[in-house]
């Protein structure tokens, strides 16, 4: 008799210990995906090609730009914004386009010439190589906003 009663005793013995260890190893488990996903991501992506800020020097064919970049968060309200000075080179095959803002969001681009641009400038600047990093660079196209 003492035998049936040992059987469901060891049985739930067992059941309430595999639920304390499966407990264990899950939230262990689920600490390390909370780590995981609090972790601040890569806000940049691997790749950068085009860069804006506002015309602060041009000496010759070297245009000096102060440029935003947001670091930190995700959200461009919280994120810290670090300002760096980029300093662009043009050459002779760097195109020059002028953004002139039109009617309901239309903008009309028109060609334009290193010239227009001015210190205190808005400026869109395209790189061919990847520029993530760079402080100097070539650039192959220009756009001014106005």
């Amino acid at each position: 008799m003492e035998t049936k009663k040992i059987f469901p005793v060891l049985i739930i013995t067992f059941f309430i210990f595999g639920l304390v260890i499966s407990g264990i190893i899950g939230y262990s488990l689920g600490l390390k995906k909370v780590r995981f996903v609090t972790e601040i991501p890569q806000i940049l992506p691997k790749e950068i090609f085009m860069r804006a800020g506002e015309v602060t020097n041009i000496e010759g064919n070297i245009i000096y730009l102060k440029s935003g970049i947001l670091t930190g968060e995700i959200d461009s309200n919280t994120g810290e914004v670090e300002i760096e000075i980029l300093k662009i080179s043009i050459n002779s095959s760097t195109k020059f386009i002028s953004n002139i803002p039109g009617p309901e969001d239309f903008n009309i681009n028109k060609e334009a010439k290193f010239e227009d641009v001015k210190v205190g400038s808005q400026l869109y600047v395209l790189s061919l190589e990847n520029i993530k990093n760079k402080k100097e660079f070539l650039v192959s196209e220009i756009t001014i906003l106005e």
